[in-house]
């Protein structure tokens, strides 16, 4: 097994990786916690989008391992679940957008 396949068999088997869907609306959000610190990363899997630093930067190249690990997950329903109310949307993203500021610094 190659680095990024270690990587992504062991978020799968700790198990951090998580849906989170929105009622009535349907909206999905991914959620990876990194194995290396207690960054939170988010994934539109739709949108093939991540909000990691390797995203943003190889993009062009190939997707990140990230969204490779939701792929997996889903294929291998290696993930959590986490179902909110859409009135629950907003302070969501507001806790992702806090979150990628304090990682970001």
């Amino acid at each position: 097994m190659n680095v990024e396949a270690l990587k992504i068999h062991d978020l799968l088997v700790k198990r951090k990786i998580k849906r989170v869907i929105f009622i009535p609306s349907k909206i999905e959000i991914w959620e990876i916690k990194s194995n290396n610190n207690n960054n939170i990363y988010w994934i539109d899997f739709t949108k093939n989008y991540c909000s990691c630093k390797g995203f943003y930067y190889n993009t062009k190249n190939s997707p990140c391992y990230h969204i490779r690990a939701v792929s997996a997950a889903i294929t291998q329903s290696g993930y959590e679940i986490e179902i909110l109310q859409d009135n629950k949307l907003n302070s969501y993203l507001d806790s992702l957008i806090d979150n990628l500021i304090e990682n970001n610094r």
